[in-house]
């Protein structure tokens, strides 16, 4: 199954990142107003990446 996910950047992001990624599931895209993300390549570093 593939997920999308808006405010990858806040506090709960990081446990939904998770759990997608423990389940075995895609992440395929986030979207954040800030750029400077870094728990996204903890779990999918292939996943799309966007600024409003």
């Amino acid at each position: 199954m593939l997920f999308g996910i808006i405010g990858v950047g806040g506090f709960i992001a990081p446990k939904h990142l998770k759990a997608i990624y423990e389940t075995g599931h895609v992440l395929d895209c986030a979207v954040d107003i800030h750029d400077s993300v870094r728990v996204l390549d903890q779990y999918y570093l292939d996943c799309e990446f966007f600024t409003i």
